[in-house]
């Protein structure tokens, strides 16, 4: 049973303020949410909210009292409880905006990633330079007494051939979680996916399975399956998403929903989420979005720096239909938890990992190590875009000669090197000072790359490096993070399937700038394909370095 107060600040921070918070603590016990001091189900009732027009760039609505004040007025008359950011600077200051939020009641659910920092589906990687981003949202989030929720990745494996991205995922929740834990902090971590009918119940059971600690505390689904009124319960695929939830044993709720193939949107699926056929499964949704923008999802247009608001015909239906929802749940101390944990799916022609070993905690003090143990290295700690390609042709030939496994990947047999969380930059100079041991320091070059010998290493045993402690402060080896049993070793389970087989990316396609996390990250690993044999990883090695380089430099 999981049964733990969701406090947004640590206790010093807590008995330091004299303030009391303005709005109520949330508590998740089983599968459910509730508030913590009248022990009332909670449901969210939320909208995205990530205005863009007006601005280039990722803004931050966060940090603009202008929209921000404009906004919360709109929110009250809307009736939501609870919005979705996707990104904000955390070097701004959010205290306005984020009390303007609590006094109105208004909860914030908060991605994680940023379109710079974040696991790439494509070549996914977790590194120091991704957490240290990650944790310093949550250092400057962690005093908000209304942030009730982290989300670690958006629709990162969005399809078969991205599902190794979801180790990497699941690697940073274990990981979130223990930095917080080292604050005193206990907000949820979550992972919210894009409900493709291939991969749906192995990401549902994958981010369920395992010991507590990477395990997600919730469970989003983005789907955009009910469209429009000729659409029921039944015919949208929603009776058969809400069938997978039913023996859940963390809660779920709809991180974004709201087809928009039919305008002006009638919302018929909040009787539905709200009701009772949803309402004792879910704990409400997110709808999709706040703001007109291209991609036409909006219930209101507004404009950075112009406190004008126009709503559109779409925002008088959803504030229509969310009035006139009351879902009845339990009571926190009537509500006995029920269930058992999800078993790991097993390794498949449809799921390339294997799910009981994760990616290791990135360590900054680990690969420095390893960078002060090579004879032979760059001469620069930063390249060019042009040095990035060649260096990337460079490391696919050398370990095309000679084994790569310290630096390389392959997350459907559980192999993950002991220095393949290190930077692109990092595990190409291990590359290059590898060769450079085949030859017996004969020859010290990278194509045209410069390099430089090093003639006595700062350290002299690399071996050491392996004791060095993680970002998390834990010391030892990189360990091969266990994640529970799998289907091959528990054969009375099962993952469950789908009986619908329907996809609904053509409508998350629409909003993919937004929220997908698949975006450009600085350093790549690298995934392959079992039945590909060697020559596959040494190309995808190559192909992934000089990926990397080319978006780190």
């Amino acid at each position: 049973m999981k049964f733990a107060t969701l406090a947004s600040a640590s206790l010093g921070a807590l008995c330091a303020s004299s303030v009391v918070a303005a709005i109520d603590p949330l508590t998740i016990k089983g599968s459910k949410w509730f508030n913590s001091k009248t022990g009332e189900q909670f449901y969210f009732k939320g909208i995205a909210y990530q205005p863009r027009t007006g601005l280039s760039g990722n803004p931050d609505p966060l940090a603009d009292m202008v929209g921000c004040k404009r906004d919360v007025a709109v929110f009250k008359d809307l009736g939501i409880n609870s919005i979705r950011v996707y990104d904000v600077d955390y070097t701004k200051s959010h205290d306005e905006c984020m009390k303007l939020l609590e006094d109105a009641g208004i909860y914030l659910l908060l991605d994680m990633p940023s379109p710079q920092y974040s696991i790439n589906r494509a070549e996914p990687h977790w590194d120091h330079d991704t957490m240290s981003h990650w944790q310093a949202k949550v250092d400057a989030f962690a005093k908000y007494p209304n942030l009730v929720a982290w989300i670690a990745g958006n629709e990162v494996a969005n399809d078969v051939e991205t599902t190794p991205s979801a180790a990497f995922v699941k690697a940073a929740i274990r990981d979130m979680k223990a930095y917080l834990k080292t604050k005193k902090l206990t907000t949820p971590v979550g992972y919210a996916d894009n409900d493709d009918p291939k991969i749906r119940m192995n990401l549902i059971n994958f981010f369920n399975c395992g010991d507590e600690g990477s395990r997600a505390d919730f469970y989003g689904i983005n789907t955009y399956r009910w469209c429009g009124d000729e659409t029921n319960f039944k015919t949208s695929g929603y009776e058969d998403i809400t069938k997978n939830m039913t023996s859940y044993t963390i809660p779920s709720l709809l991180t974004e929903y709201g087809c928009n193939l039919v305008r002006p949107r009638t919302f018929s699926e909040v009787k539905s989420l709200y009701g009772t056929d949803m309402g004792n499964i879910f704990s409400g949704g997110i709808l999709y979005e706040y703001t007109e923008e291209d991609n036409e999802y909006g219930v209101v247009k507004v404009s950075f720096g112009d406190s004008k608001v126009e709503k559109n015909s779409d925002y008088d239906n959803f504030k229509k239909v969310l009035a006139a929802v009351k879902p009845q749940g339990v009571k926190m101390d009537s509500y006995k938890a029920s269930g058992k944990d999800s078993v790991c799916p097993a390794a498949s022609n449809v799921w390339h990992v294997k799910s009981d070993v994760l990616p290791p905690t990135p360590s900054q003090a680990r690969c420095q190590c390893m960078i002060d143990s090579l004879g032979c290295t760059f001469k620069s700690d930063k390249l060019s875009t042009d040095e990035g390609k060649l260096v990337g042709e460079v490391v696919g030939n050398i370990c095309g000669a000679t084994s790569c496994d310290e630096i390389s990947v392959d997350t459907a047999k559980g192999m993950y090197g002991d220095f393949s969380a290190c930077s692109s930059l990092q595990r190409s100079a291990w590359a290059v000072n590898k060769n450079y041991e085949n030859q017996n320091g004969a020859v010290c070059e990278a194509g045209d790359v410069e390099t430089k010998t090093v003639s006595s290493p700062k350290q002299d045993d690399i071996k050491e490096c392996l004791n060095k402690k993680d970002d998390n402060g834990t010391a030892g080896k990189p360990s091969d993070s266990s994640s529970g049993s799998t289907q091959d070793d528990d054969k009375n389970s099962s993952s469950g399937s789908n009986s619908k087989d329907e996809d609904s990316s053509d409508e998350n396609d629409s909003n993919e700038n937004d929220s997908d996390d698949s975006g450009s990250d600085e350093d790549i690993d690298e995934d392959s394909d079992t039945s590909s044999g060697a020559s596959a990883v040494t190309a995808q090695l190559s192909a992934a370095v000089a990926a990397a380089l080319l978006l780190a430099f």
